[in-house]
């Protein structure tokens, strides 16, 4: 049998051994650990600073990558042509401006051939290297957001980009990073970073310019402590993340000191801290050492850019700043400790009655909340600040909790109003074998589809929806960033203007044009949707479809046992209006091939290994079972995704749309 006590019994007891534990704790860390703390103290505050500076970084050049692997799709897609620098200037134009600290973009290929966008505050400048006849011709074009119709000059420059580091590095796999140096064009200091992909014939390589003096601009403002500071220094201990000091530098000096190894800076506080952690080579854990005469504390972390391309992050913290004056804190922490030691036990009896009352009414009141129950009781009374707040958050929570119950009636009127938006059946299109699915990852989600069956009608009649005798089909997937009430609304949207385009007998091309502008005045920035739009007419047995953004899309040939896969055709909707969108030629869908549309959420779903369910599953899955119908290959594909996965909450929406020829 368990032995209980009273609340006030209990709270007399602890509160009383609590204060004295405390008291001898405190006096025993004062004078025996006082080193172990400082020590602790000095980690802690170096890891937080480490990790706000690497958090930093990773902001600062993660972007970059994910962009150049985006560009790299457009380049092998033929949309980064050099011969259309106007087009260029649009595509390259539209990331810089998300990316303020990306301060140029180069594209070119194996014959010296380069077209390059740069900004130069509000106004930008592109460059256009040519290569007739050898005489390294140059076309430069200025404009500005108040005249944006540019002027060109043109001269020669002896300049050949395949002699710059960012593309002999370059090669086809992960980005590249030089290392850090003084841009050619600019002069200003900062690192590159590229990558190269083939086409037509010829390499291509994709460079972005990244300054340092934002890098700088951070470490500069980091407060550590009142005196302590951070610094970033590149492989061969050059400062690109200068330190805080009294007396910021202007811009001017900022470059002057970049790019210089420590030894070389004139601030001899600066010199002389660095050039301790580098020489005591201070990486792993936070360490002791002097400088000037005085006790510091810092160490050195590893900040891996690339393979071979490390950064080190540099943090040091005066002693002083941890303990101060150590002699009377210590007295003072020995005569307040054992001055509260007495207050506290003579004061303990008082507050067991005064905590007891009340906290016994509030586990009452948690009680009666648990069973359901919340309807407000009677207001508890206390004159302990931290018993009456608790008892305003307990009403407060019980507030909460309706909100709550509120919220997950109206999330499961959101999924059913999202669910009804899918088609009931799929029409029974002549000759074709259609099969459809999406499943949210939350109680709302970010993808959508829908199958929508068009009757050939007479030249006097309008499109006609027909589900049980249509002779065409419109096909949507679209999947919006994210998952959730937010994106659901704007697939939701999406849909809708398919419908409407669609009565309005709209060919697809004006369809996924209205879409895409419509989305671009609806949508914030930093949203987008990734849609794929198909046409199938049963009696020529074409299908007519364009990507803006949703990859890959499977064509299974059963003719050749063989797979085309298919990139986008053009970007995401919602990015920005760029005009007609043109739809690549019809397919011929022959007896026995199959086209498969499906999100990301399939070809990312993830085991407990983190690895990912790919899209070589996918094709073997359809390969395997290409001679069964749609909806028993439908059921192949979400069976095996639900086993690779063991069974664990998706990550993201899937949705998935079978075409296959009878």
């Amino acid at each position: 049998m368990v032995r209980t006590v009273s609340i006030r019994q209990s709270l007399l007891r602890n509160l009383t051994a609590i204060v004295l534990v405390l008291g001898l704790a405190i006096l025993a860390m004062t004078f025996v650990g006082g080193r172990n703390a400082t020590r602790g103290f000095s980690q802690a505050l170096i890891d937080q600073t480490l990790s706000r500076t690497e958090a930093h970084l990773s902001g600062f050049f993660d972007p970059v990558e994910r962009q150049l692997e985006l560009l790299r799709e457009w380049g092998e897609a033929g949309r980064l042509d050099l011969d259309d620098p106007h087009g260029l200037n649009e595509i390259l134009g539209g990331f810089m401006r998300r990316h303020p600290w990306v301060t140029s973009c180069m594209v070119a290929d194996d014959t010296g051939r380069e077209h390059l966008l740069l900004r130069a505050g509000d106004d930008w400048q592109s460059r256009q290297t040519l290569d007739p006849d050898g005489t390294r011709r140059v076309i430069w074009r200025d404009w500005s957001a108040e005249s944006p119709s540019p002027t060109e000059t043109v001269e020669t420059l002896d300049y050949d980009p395949r002699t710059r580091p960012w593309f002999g590095g370059a090669g086809p796999g992960e980005p590249y990073w030089t290392e850090a140096y003084t841009f050619f064009t600019t002069k200003e200091p900062g690192i590159t970073a590229s990558v190269a992909y083939a086409r037509g014939g010829h390499d291509f390589v994709i460079g972005l310019d990244v300054l340092l003096l934002d890098i700088s601009r951070f470490t500069g403002n980091l407060q550590v402590s009142e005196g302590g500071t951070a610094f970033v220094l590149d492989e061969r201990t050059r400062i690109i993340g200068l330190p805080r000091t009294q007396k910021q530098p202007d811009p001017e000096s900022l470059k002057l000191a970049l790019l210089q190894r420590p030894d070389d800076l004139d601030a001899p506080l600066v010199r002389e801290m660095a050039g301790a952690l580098i020489d005591d080579d201070l990486t792993g854990s936070a360490e002791r050492f002097r400088v000037q005469g005085s006790a510091w504390w810092g160490q050195l972390s590893r900040f891996d850019l690339a393979t071979e391309r490390p950064l080190y992050i540099g943090v040091a913290v005066p002693e002083a700043d941890l303990l101060g004056d150590v002699t009377r804190q210590r007295l003072w922490i020995a005569l307040l400790t054992a001055l509260v030691i007495g207050i506290a036990i003579a004061r303990a009896s008082r507050l067991a009655t005064g905590y007891s009352k009340p906290l016994e009414r509030l586990v009452a009141e948690s009680e009666r909340i648990a069973t359901g129950d919340l309807e407000a009781g009677e207001p508890i009374s206390t004159h302990v600040e931290e018993v009456r707040r608790l008892a305003q958050a307990h009403g407060e929570m019980r507030k909460g909790l309706g909100t709550l119950l509120k919220i997950e009636q109206d999330l499961r009127v959101a999924r059913r109003i999202q669910m009804s938006t899918f088609p009931e059946r799929l029409p029974a299109l002549p000759g074709f074998d259609l099969a459809a699915w999406s499943e949210p990852a939350d109680e709302t989600g970010g993808d959508s589809y829908d199958v929508i069956g068009l009757r050939h009608a007479s030249s006097a009649e309008r499109i006609v929806l027909d589900d049980e005798n249509a002779g065409r089909a419109i096909l949507l997937l679209a999947d919006a960033t994210g998952h959730g009430i937010g994106p659901a609304l704007s697939v939701t949207q999406v849909r809708a203007m398919l419908r409407v385009a669609v009565r309005m007998s709209l060919d697809l091309s004006q369809i996924v044009t209205h879409i895409n502008r419509q989305l671009c005045d609806d949508l914030p920035s930093s949203r987008f949707v990734t849609a794929w739009f198909g046409d199938i007419d049963a009696e020529s047995g074409k299908l007519r479809a364009v990507s803006a953004g949703q990859a890959p899309i499977l064509h299974y040939h059963a003719a050749t046992d063989s797979f085309d896969v298919m990139s986008s055709d053009a970007m995401p909707l919602g990015l920005f209006d760029r005009g007609p969108i043109t739809i690549p030629d019809p397919i011929d869908l022959e007896p026995g091939d199959i086209y498969a549309a499906i999100s990301d959420g399939i070809f990312e779903a993830a085991n407990r290994n983190e690895e990912m369910f790919g899209e070589e599953r996918v094709q073997q899955i359809i390969r395997t079972h290409r001679e069964a119908s749609a909806e028993e290959l439908l059921g192949q594909l979400r069976g095996q995704t639900e086993a690779f996965t063991e069974g664990l909450p998706p990550d993201d929406d899937r949705t998935i749309i079978l075409i296959k020829r009878s």
